[in-house]
């Protein structure tokens, strides 16, 4: 999965329109379009922004399989920080969703 496959699956994942994620990314929804296609590549200040939208680094939406591997690993990953509590998956990725937000009121 390259980077086009690495931006779908990341707005279909999060249930946005491509004109959602152009507002992420302080981009038109033609762009978006575009990365989509293979016709053309994000800058790399969109993606940024995109990663830390979603908390996620930058080189999971660029590397081929890159999302792919951080979203298998995120409980795991948490999990790790939490040694001793049974969390369900659930509750871990929930744990994720809400250092994502606190990520998000970083200026």
């Amino acid at each position: 999965m390259g980077i086009s496959e690495n931006i779908k699956a990341l707005r279909d994942k999060h249930g946005l329109t491509q004109q959602g994620l152009a507002e992420i990314a302080g981009v038109s929804n033609k762009a978006v379009s575009a990365w989509e296609t293979g016709q053309k590549e994000p800058r790399m200040g969109a993606i940024e922004k995109i990663a830390i939208h979603f908390g996620i680094r930058k080189s999971s939406l660029i590397e081929e399989d890159g999302l792919a591997e951080s979203e298998v690993n995120a409980p795991k990953i948490i999990a790790a920080h939490f040694e001793g509590n049974d969390y369900t998956e659930e509750e871990l990725m929930e744990i994720l969703e809400y250092a994502k937000y606190i990520k998000s009121k970083r200026k």
